[in-house]
């Protein structure tokens, strides 16, 4: 019978982690799929389907060989909108028109539909909105659209980054509709100041990457900055719901565990009245 020295069997179980780390998880792209019960939510938007993407960085060799089957996936939940919030890039320009290319190919009946993440400040902000805006993706940087059903109305809105640029909520909803209001936003501690304004029924952000390791009793080892409050997954406060995607991708290091890389098929519904 052969013996293996428990040192040698470690490294063994250390080299096959690694892998799994950064060759498998990061490949394992889940679909997440939520109900939310809103008040007041117009009849004609009661079922309504929004797909939340985040942290797509783009320019990351894994995220762009990923791309076309993310969007297919996407595609594929045949939601009513689309919502990307933030981090489209990362890192570098050469290349950024081509990578961002395959976004075009996102479709839904009431548009796609974004705003701005830090990364995407760093590569450049003009850059980046023309080469999403040429995907057809329509960034709200405080700013919002009014989705109608007949007489029924919902909002989308979208501030600006809070790390590198100017968010201002009150422009943002500024001669909005008495409807609710979703809101993109790339960090998710601004839910503190959405939280604020009773409009604002959901708010959805992206940035942590849910941490990309995540721990047993722990969670996650690391989050940047405006990150630390929400991580990951549905929070409630007060009157706003608020949910942290953990990505489709990575930043540049590649790597995940326990953590994996994600979409939100967010579906709502209408809240039961009171009883009076």
């Amino acid at each position: 019978m052969l013996t293996y020295p428990r040192a040698a069997l470690a490294s063994m179980a250390a080299a096959v982690l690694g892998l799994y780390m950064t060759r498998v998880e990061p490949r394992r792209l889940r679909v997440i799929r939520l109900r939310l019960a809103v008040p007041d939510l117009p009849p004609a938007f009661d079922g309504y389907r929004i797909v939340h993407v985040a942290d797509l960085h783009l320019g990351v060799a894994l995220n762009d060989a990923r791309l076309p089957a993310l969007v297919e996936t996407v595609n594929a939940q045949h939601a009513d909108l689309i919502a990307i919030t933030g981090d489209f890039v990362t890192g570098q320009t050469a290349h950024l028109g081509d990578n961002c290319r395959p976004l075009a190919a996102l479709h839904a009946p009431d548009g796609v539909w974004g705003c701005l993440g830090n990364h995407d400040y760093y590569v450049g902000p003009r850059l980046v909105r023309e080469v999403v805006e040429n995907a057809r993706i329509r960034l709200l940087i405080n700013a919002h659209q009014v989705l109608q059903r007949g007489p029924d109305r919902l909002v989308i809105a979208g501030v600006d980054d809070m790390l590198r640029g100017r968010p201002d909520l009150g422009a943002a909803l500024a001669g909005a509709p008495d409807a609710p209001a979703i809101l993109l936003a790339h960090e998710p501690d601004y839910a503190r100041v959405a939280a604020a304004d009773r409009r604002v029924t959901l708010m959805l952000a992206g940035h942590t990457h849910g941490g990309q390791v995540r721990l047993p009793g722990l969670g996650a080892l690391l989050l940047p900055p405006l990150g630390h409050l929400y991580s990951a997954g549905m929070y409630q406060l007060g009157s706003l719901a608020l949910y942290v995607t953990q990505g489709a991708g990575t930043g540049r290091f590649v790597i995940r565990l326990n953590c994996r890389p994600e979409i939100a098929v967010i579906t709502l519904r209408r809240a039961p009245e009171p009883a009076r």
